[in-house]
């Protein structure tokens, strides 16, 4: 493609879009483009389908497949995300962990003769763990709400991940082996599916909808609305990630806020009540590596 370069300009987005405007950009940069952000990404996409799982996976892999789709793909990260996590989830349900074997223990008289060492203490634990400082210059870890841990996953689940972006379908195939449908924002607000998918169709088309670090890219409230409201009755949650708290998604726009740790209708709860750093976790939103998650669920399904 004329005008394509390697790698993705400057690192700074902001200043990316501001040289070269949102779609010249990532014309540009549509077989090479990478997210800066991917290992944040990862964790909280992990965190966000652990708790997910545990709340709704009954009755997924009994001839039921986990549908989603990744929309505004990239270069594929939510779709690796995806794949890596249900990977790990199906090994832990075929590889049980086997009881730890003590070593070998020396004879007695052979003990005595060995020379004392001290205890191991952790590298974290010497320089302090990742986090705020407290009252004595210590590193303090930052609260976390959810785990990063993965459930032993049943090994007939099938997901089935299709995705969507207008410009990177090069980059998404290049890393994912994939293929991704060039299918826009308005493309996807005016009813157009993926092929396969059948707009008129009873049944929601996907059981989540995920968009990673591009749904803030659409300014105009009343093209947000319309893509909202259309998603609305295609897929029953919605997944936000994004570095920031953009865009505003409002409750007249066919999904409600969800609280993901109580998994109920957050309502009018606030982040916590109390004052938090930008990047602390909440009930309301996984926050890894300044990479934020926020999950909505469906009022049309």
């Amino acid at each position: 493609m004329a005008g394509q370069v390697h790698g993705n300009l400057s690192h700074a987005m902001r200043d990316n879009y501001a040289e070269h405007g949102v779609d010249e950009y990532y014309k540009k940069v549509a077989a090479t483009y990478r997210n800066p952000f991917y290992p944040g990404i990862r964790k909280v996409v992990w965190a966000f389908l652990t708790r997910w799982w545990e709340a709704e996976g009954e009755g997924y892999g009994a001839g039921r497949a986990l549908k989603v789709l990744d929309m505004a793909a990239g270069s594929g990260e939510a779709t690796l995300c995806l794949q890596e996590w249900e990977a790990a989830g199906k090994r832990s349900t075929s590889q049980p962990s086997s009881p730890t074997k003590s070593p070998p223990r020396l004879p007695l008289q052979v003990q005595s003769t060995l020379p004392s060492r001290p205890a191991f203490i952790p590298p974290n634990a010497r320089r302090g763990a990742q986090g705020t400082n407290g009252a004595d210059g210590a590193a303090t870890p930052r609260a976390r709400v959810f785990s990063g841990g993965v459930p032993a996953l049943p090994r007939g689940l099938v997901l089935d991940v299709v995705a969507s972006d207008p410009y990177t379908s090069p980059a998404y195939f290049a890393r994912t082996s994939r293929v991704c449908h060039p299918l826009s924002f308005s493309d996807l607000a005016s009813g157009r599916l993926p092929p396969g998918y059948d707009a008129d169709a009873a049944e929601p088309a996907w059981d989540m909808i995920v968009c990673s670090f591009a749904l803030h890219l659409l300014t105009d409230p009343s093209e947000l609305f319309a893509l909202l409201d259309e998603l609305s009755r295609r897929a029953t949650w919605l997944v936000i990630i994004a570095p920031h708290k953009k865009p505003e998604i409002k409750e007249t726009w066919g999904w409600s806020r969800w609280d993901i740790a109580a998994w109920a209708p957050a309502g009018d709860k606030l982040y916590g009540g109390a004052k938090r750093e930008d990047d602390d976790e909440t009930e309301l939103e996984i926050v890894r590596d300044k990479v934020k998650l926020r999950l909505y669920r469906s009022q049309a399904i």
